[in-house]
């Protein structure tokens, strides 16, 4: 509702125009995820946007956006410190999401040769245009393993010993080798 006097209506511009200019600040900000969410926040994030008054300006708890289309997500847990993008199409928060995390002099890019590169603690998989590494403590694959190709004959060094102790007496029944 319109005020019907001029001084109240100059001063309900000022409060539109200073709620528009707060909302417009809040569109998009960055800053670094400082709780991540249990129980029922469970897969939601606090994210620290600076501080007011000596203490930590923190945003309500977000879910953060995910790549994913059809049948394949891509989840991401995110850490405490690691810098986000905040954005929010109103400016209110408690409408946003975290876009993506960034990189930060804190949260450095770690490669630079190889285009796909994944890191989770000390694994890592790397993918170029012409071969995929994967560099971990263990790697276990489940399922059918063609090496070379497919129409391969089974493999299996006999005599070796698997993960349980049990020694090779025959082919193995799902790696191929051509």
């Amino acid at each position: 509702m319109i005020p019907d006097n001029l001084p109240d209506q100059i001063a309900d511009i000022y409060g539109r125009l200073a709620d528009a200019e707060r909302r417009d600040r809040n569109r998009n900000r960055t800053g670094t995820v400082a709780e991540v969410g249990t129980g029922e926040n469970e897969g939601k994030y606090r994210v620290k946007l600076g501080e007011q008054g000596g203490k930590p300006y923190l945003t309500p708890w977000m879910r953060p956006r995910t790549l994913g289309a059809g049948g394949v997500k891509i989840d991401v847990i995110l850490s405490v410190g690691e810098q986000v993008d905040v954005r929010s199409e109103s400016g209110d928060l408690a409408d946003g999401n975290i876009e993506l995390s960034t990189y930060s002099e804190a949260n450095a890019r770690e490669n630079a040769d190889v285009p796909f590169h994944i890191k989770i603690g000390d694994t890592v998989i790397g993918a170029s245009g012409d071969a995929v590494r994967i560099a971990a403590a263990k790697i276990v694959l489940d399922g059918e393993v063609h090496l070379g190709g497919e129409g391969g004959q089974l493999l299996h060094r006999k005599g070796d010993a698997d993960s349980d102790g049990d020694v090779a007496v025959g082919s193995a029944s799902r790696v191929y080798a051509v």
